[in-house]
């Protein structure tokens, strides 16, 4: 009797163990069919980024370093692609992420400390266009504030930055978009949140932008941009405080609640290439609230012949008006030089050394000196 007990019971685990196999193969299998057919029409990157900056003014070291990838899936059918998709994702370490602003520590709005880590979406957003071809696309997500160059030059990767943070106060912004590309028109609009970085409602900020432009792939390409809403901007809260008198905004004794501004701009920028020299430029005018605003940059590349493309200088110089039409306004102007050399197609190595021409009141020159190993594979 007990034999016979152990043979069936040998035989139910025997029998078990083979279901529970089976069960698995099949589900490995239902699960490698999913994920390869998800990966289909599919590009998956990774990212990691190593930079250190160093300013005389703070006399100490900043550091930013970040593991990160990107995803981009296309959704396709008889006719061809219809959708896409893109996630851009970091993981950030921070320290001493900071810019002095008339005596004031100013650190980014979603840096939370000097040591800290984030993490940051960058691009998150699904684009329709349906049997457009490009012509019609309708995107929803976190993407790029349709506003001046940022629109058709990638700064997510570089040390040289444009003026978006002067304008917008952010470059990438939580909302949708009408935009496309026509024979001698490339066109976007959208609505977004006025938050940036992160999706944050105070109940009125909002932002409303567009540019329209010739097309980014020829050599000149030129285009006119316009924004206006009320966003949040904590470091355009701080230019607009009178300095030495910290309950003062812009000449008025009620400071707005929190940290938004009311803002409008219109903005015109280019980009030109020839030879191995490339120029952009971009000026805007408006205002935060009743002040007047004059932000504007050049920047011209050149690429080293023979090089394979591979080794390149950069010259460029911010220029940012605050106050216009006040006596003694606020001027904030600097220039940058850059080296950049590609190691291979995966690492490039970025240098720059900044400095500062002229500063908001009772904020000192600095002189910035920056490196950055960028791995893209």
């Amino acid at each position: 009797m007990g034999r016979i007990i152990s043979c069936l019971l040998l035989l139910t685990i025997s029998t078990f163990c083979f279901v529970q196999a089976e069960a698995k193969e099949s589900f490995k299998k239902n699960e490698d069919n999913f994920f390869s057919k998800f990966m289909e029409n599919s590009i998956l990157k990774k990212e990691v980024i190593l930079g250190t900056s160093w300013s005389d003014e703070k006399s100490e070291v900043s550091l930013k370093n970040s593991l990160g990838f990107e995803v981009l899936k296309k959704f396709s059918g008889k006719t061809g692609d219809w959708a896409s998709a893109l996630i851009q994702m970091r993981f950030v370490r921070y320290d001493h992420e900071y810019m002095l602003m008339n005596t004031t520590k100013m650190t980014p709005a979603h840096v939370d400390g000097m040591h800290t880590f984030e993490l940051e979406f960058h691009d998150a957003y699904f684009k329709y266009s349906g049997r457009f071809k490009g012509r019609l696309n309708f995107r929803i997500g976190h993407f790029d504030v349709p506003y001046g160059l940022e629109q058709n030059v990638d700064t997510h990767t570089t040390l040289m930055q444009l003026t978006a943070m002067r304008n917008v106060g952010f470059k990438k912004d939580w909302g949708f978009s009408i935009g496309g590309q026509l024979p001698k028109m490339d066109y976007e609009f959208s609505f977004t949140r006025g938050s940036g970085a992160e999706y944050r409602d105070r109940g009125e900020n909002y932002l409303f932008s567009g540019r329209l432009g010739t097309p980014a792939d020829e050599n000149f390409s030129i285009g006119l941009s316009g924004l206006y809403g009320e966003v949040i901007d904590e470091m355009g809260v701080m230019r607009g405080m009178k300095t030495g008198a910290p309950n003062i905004w812009f000449d008025n004794t009620t400071k707005p609640g929190d940290d938004i501004i009311k803002c409008w701009r219109i903005g015109l920028d280019s980009i030109y290439l020839y030879g191995p020299f490339t120029f952009k430029e971009e000026v805007s005018y408006g205002e935060d609230v009743n002040q007047g605003v004059i932000n504007g940059v050049l920047e011209i590349d050149y690429l080293f012949p023979g090089m394979d493309e591979r080794l390149e200088a950069v010259f460029q110089v911010q220029s940012a008006y605050q106050d216009i039409t006040a006596s003694g306004g606020d001027n904030d102007t600097f220039m940058l030089l850059g080296l950049n050399y590609r190691i291979s197609k995966e690492v490039t190595i970025q240098s720059t050394y900044r400095h500062d021409l002229q500063r908001l009141k009772n904020t000192e020159n600095e002189d910035i000196v920056a490196m950055q190993v960028y791995c893209y594979f």
